[in-house]
């Protein structure tokens, strides 16, 4: 990707919205607000907007679509029922086809200026179009920031700025087409590099910081995680778990052949999206030849499990 470029058009962004020298928004009744924006590519870009709904009125959302040779002309021709522009800069979800080159769309955040550097950004498997449109009156309603798994474009673009691997969540359709979790997605050098599901996804919920809260069934019952340290030193990531019983009895050593598991589950792909070479070599910056693209799956996954009293 891009990363010299992305990095110089971030700082350039960031001041000028410091400085307060982007254009100023639209009064309210001169445009329509979108929540949510899918982009698909393909031969011609499609792009699906969901319309925000203001929770005290009794107001449903609306579904604008519009295709160019673009992206930035796919979404001039977004129109629905109104005359009105569609506006993105209220907008908190930005979902991406596969299809969609995640290098164009990215550009266009940082050159077009009109969505945040704090909307979400996704991954959906397949097309992202319709079932956002599916999804549309739950997505209208939702509140930017609740997601546990949400990362945003501004945390998202300076990983790829250097040419290293991030995630983003990943979703998919599910029950009567609409959006469901799918594990993580991969973003690199490349685009859209894979995916982590299953115990991979689990394990990089842990390396992301997100698992405290997640139930976990073992032999012996279930635990909740209330905390999870980690840290990369020597060539070992040592990983403690901390968690209460949730149900049953189950054991402390359970907890860490769980925990164990499902983060070399995570390493094994090779993508390295928490920098931890960079964590290898925080302790040993005169050993730095030695941890730089350090290949994770070679790592030593050291696990210790530990159950409070609830």
């Amino acid at each position: 990707m891009k990363g010299g470029k992305w990095a110089l058009l971030l700082t350039l962004l960031l001041a000028a919205r410091g400085a307060g020298l982007l254009p100023q928004s639209r009064e309210p009744e001169e445009r329509t607000l979108v929540s949510a924006l899918a982009v698909d590519g393909g031969e011609e870009t499609k792009v699906t907007a969901v319309t925000g709904v203001r929770i005290s009125e009794d107001e449903e959302p609306e579904v604008l679509t519009g295709t160019g040779d673009s992206l930035a002309a796919a979404c001039r021709k977004l129109r629905g029922g109104s005359s009105r522009r569609a506006y993105l800069g209220q907008t908190e979800q930005l979902l991406l086809g596969e299809g969609q080159d995640v290098e164009t769309a990215l550009d266009f955040v940082v050159t077009d200026r009109e969505l945040r550097l704090d909307t979400l950004l996704y991954m959906v498997k397949g097309g992202a179009g319709e079932p956002l449109e599916a999804s549309a009156e739950l997505v209208a309603r939702e509140t930017g920031g609740k997601d546990p798994r949400g990362r945003t474009i501004g945390e998202i673009l300076p990983r790829l700025s250097e040419g290293e691997y991030t995630l983003a969540p990943a979703l998919e359709p599910g029950e009567e087409g609409k959006l469901k979790p799918a594990g993580w997605a991969v973003l690199g050098p490349g685009g859209l590099a894979g995916y982590l599901e299953g115990d991979a996804a689990l394990g990089a919920d842990l390396l992301t910081g997100v698992g405290r809260g997640q139930v976990t069934t073992l032999p012996g019952g279930a635990a909740e995680l209330t905390a999870v340290q980690i840290r990369a030193v020597d060539g070992t990531l040592f990983c403690t778990l901390t968690a209460r019983t949730a149900e049953g009895s189950p054991r402390e050593k359970d907890l860490a052949i769980w925990g164990q598991k499902v983060l070399t589950a995570a390493l094994a792909s090779g993508w390295d999206c928490w920098g931890l070479e960079r964590k290898l070599g925080g302790l040993r910056p005169g050993d730095w030849e030695v941890w730089e693209n350090y290949p994770v799956e070679r790592l030593a996954v050291n696990v210790t499990g530990k159950l409070v009293k609830p």
